[in-house]
């Protein structure tokens, strides 16, 4: 079963109304919002990082929003996290960078999710490839996930 399945059927089984949508491969925040004609703040940024301890984080956040690296190491109880390596997200995720999906237990990896995401009602995620996404409510995205919030 593919990454995007795997969503497909979390969603499904989690009773939580989505929709998909076909576009051109999109792989950064700002052509994604273009391609959907939403705001940015709509998009969700997932972004695998690694601790100092060399433990892989997901961190999620609405796409007009920059890493505050101090608050993210902080909430993952470590002096520092960086990106991970490309090669290392492929391996843990099963996808590229750039269409990575918000869900860590589908990974499995713990998930950090910066509290302003779900002030927007919809949000829009790849969910594992570069020409499709997922809208789904904010809240259930939160549920789904169930993230550590921060305010990242």
């Amino acid at each position: 079963m593919t990454l995007e399945e795997r969503i497909i059927q979390a969603l499904k089984e989690n009773q939580i109304s989505y929709e998909e949508i076909e576009h051109v491969p999109v792989y950064t925040n700002p052509t994604m919002a273009e391609a959907l004609n939403v705001s940015e703040a709509e998009t969700v940024k997932s972004l695998v990082l690694a601790t100092k301890e060399n433990k892989l984080i997901v961190l999620v956040l609405p796409g007009d929003k920059k890493v505050n690296w101090k608050i993210t190491a902080e909430a993952a109880k470590t002096k520092k996290v960086s990106f991970a390596k490309p090669e290392v997200v492929k391996d843990a995720v099963g996808c590229e960078v750039g269409c990575v999906p918000p869900f860590g237990h589908i990974m499995p990896l713990p998930v950090y999710m910066d509290q302003d995401l779900t002030k927007t009602e919809y949000v829009y995620f790849n969910p594992g490839v570069h020409h499709k996404s997922i809208r789904i409510r904010s809240w259930d995205l939160k549920k789904l996930c169930n993230p550590a919030m921060v305010k990242a």
